[in-house]
């Protein structure tokens, strides 16, 4: 998924790798702990709960970071077969091109076309959330409107 966002890539780098935000903007996230952060590389254990028919997601993350213009993440460990992905950062002249890719393998018997539509389901509003916490809507009515998609209380982790 792509988003174009009207802030510089500071504001959403620090949204993205906050833990406190990603309460805000994270479907189902129950904890948010970082383990380890040298900057270039940190360690991430989470647990998300999704709903009833989903068991809950208990995992740990690398992420490997180039400040302001990338960062790869994968699966150290968890209850996940196997979680990986991207956030990738471009200026261009409209503003920040901000490209998130995930793939997501679970460990429990579950149909892929089920997997895919349910992370399709969420990334618009996960995407229009940040743009919103970073700051980048562009306007004040796109704002509240990028707000409103949080799942969180995005007033308070501003």
């Amino acid at each position: 998924m792509q988003v174009l966002i009207q802030s510089p890539a500071e504001a959403v780098w620090d949204v993205i790798t906050s833990c406190e935000q990603s309460f805000v903007f994270v479907d189902g996230l129950k904890s948010c702990e970082v383990i380890e952060d040298r900057g270039h590389r940190a360690l991430v254990h989470q647990r998300v709960k999704k709903g009833w028919l989903i068991p809950q997601q208990d995992f740990v993350f690398e992420s490997r970071r180039t400040p302001f213009r990338n960062i790869h993440f994968e699966l150290v460990e968890g209850n996940l077969k196997a979680m990986e992905g991207s956030w990738d950062f471009s200026e261009i002249p409209e503003g920040l091109l901000v490209e998130y890719q995930i793939r997501v393998r679970p460990a429990f018997p579950v149909p892929g076309f089920i997997v895919s539509y349910v992370m399709r389901r969420g990334m618009p509003d996960l995407i229009a959330c940040i743009r919103g916490l970073a700051g980048g809507s562009g306007s004040s009515e796109k704002e509240k409107a990028d707000l409103g998609r949080c799942r969180g209380d995005a007033a308070g982790s501003r």
